[in-house]
């Protein structure tokens, strides 16, 4: 996540291998028992807090 958030498209490990598309990851948890797995997506939108951290 990370990377994407950070403008590492084409220069992933996993891209061009089984990831088609630059900008696209597929991760999972490493939960044995309850696993999950979810689709990332690099976006143009600019991260921005909108609220005040409690500390």
């Amino acid at each position: 996540m990370f990377a994407l958030a950070h403008g590492a498209g084409e220069g992933l490990f996993y891209y061009g291998d089984w990831i088609r598309r630059p900008g696209v990851a597929v991760c999972s948890c490493n939960d044995g028992l309850r696993p999950v797995i979810f689709k990332l997506e690099a976006t143009e939108e600019e991260a921005v807090i909108d609220y005040t951290p409690v500390r």
